[in-house]
Formats: structure tokens, C-alpha cells, sequence
């Protein structure tokens, strides 16, 4: 008896231990702190980033316009993240006044400067007239120049029949720290 009383402190450490491991596939916490963090499930599989050096972006606010560089459809926020697996690239508008976004907007290629629309690529695949979906975040106002939300979407591509869901979902970064 004695012996299984010493042993029951070496069980629940080893549970502990064994049950607080981090799984690499684990989506990062829902967090709005600057934390450099990208994550969601697209078709069931893990996306994530979380290394500061392959992320960049801005708000346009933080560019000369004159001389500085914009990204492609100047829209007021972007974020692009890239691994050697996957791509993703965010454009957002008016984070001022919105927390909220439709993601089913269709914005043409390159150089659609005049009128960007809000969207999310994920491994060349954009979102579009076709998407059901959203993002959200607080008022980058309040925040900035931390940029965090939560986002959903579907698409469904009517001349390939693909279809790409992606849930679960979030972003928090902290737009001074991101590369320009």
C-alpha cells in the first residue's frame, strides 16, 4: 500500500506532462495581444504561421504614397504569409470604422487600384462571388496597431467544381512588426 501511495504523485506528473505536449498541427489560441499568429483548417487540414520572418503587410496609412511601395489593389489592410507549403495573402478595407467583412467580393487582377475589394487568398485560390463567408475583428482603431479576428468561408469554383472550406479560423498580428 505504501509503495502504490508514492507512486501516485509520479502517475499524475507523467498524465500531466503527456497530456500538456503540443501538437505541431495544432491550431495557435484565438488571441488579439500581437502575437504574429495565423491559423485555420482548409478542407479539414491545418494552415498555420507563426514565424514573424515569412509574414508582411501593412495599413496604408503607415506609407508615403509618393514614394513608398503599396501592395497591388491598395487596399487598407494586407497581410501575406508564406511556407514552404502554403500561401496565404488577406486584403481588407476601412478597418477604421468596419469589424466585419463579407468575403464574397470578386476583385479582378492586377491593377485593380481604383476599387479593391475585401478578400483572402489561400494557395492561389481566392475568395469570390462564389464564397459564403466572413472575417471579423475589433476596431482596428482601438487596436491598432494590433490587427486580430476570426473567419470562415466556402467557395465553390463553378468551372472546376472545386470547393475550398475553410474554418476555425484566426489571425492576430501585430502590423508595426510585420515586414514591408
Amino acid at each position: 500500500m505504501k509503495n502504490s501511495v508514492a507512486l501516485f504523485p509520479a502517475i499524475a506528473l507523467c498524465l500531466l506532462l503527456c497530456t500538456c505536449s503540443k501538437d505541431k498541427n495544432e491550431l495557435p489560441p484565438i488571441t488579439s495581444r500581437g502575437a504574429n499568429t495565423f491559423g485555420c483548417l482548409v478542407n479539414g487540414e491545418p494552415v498555420i504561421f507563426t514565424d514573424i520572418n515569412k509574414m508582411s503587410g501593412g495599413f496604408i496609412e503607415q506609407y508615403d504614397t509618393t514614394f513608398g511601395w503599396l501592395p497591388y489593389d491598395s487596399c487598407d489592410i494586407w497581410i501575406y504569409m508564406e511556407s514552404n507549403t502554403h500561401r496565404v495573402s488577406l486584403y481588407l478595407n476601412n478597418p477604421m470604422a468596419k469589424t466585419s467583412w463579407n468575403l464574397n467580393h470578386t476583385t479582378f487582377g492586377f491593377p485593380e487600384v481604383e476599387t479593391p475589394k475585401d478578400y483572402i487568398f489561400i494557395d492561389n485560390k481566392k475568395t469570390s462571388e462564389y464564397t459564403r463567408g466572413f472575417f471579423k475583428s475589433e476596431n482596428f482603431r482601438n487596436t491598432e496597431p494590433i490587427f486580430s479576428g476570426a473567419f470562415e468561408f466556402e467557395c465553390a469554383y463553378p468551372k472546376t467544381c472545386q470547393t475550398l472550406k475553410v474554418t476555425n479560423g484566426r489571425l492576430d498580428i501585430n502590423l508595426n512588426q510585420l515586414q514591408k
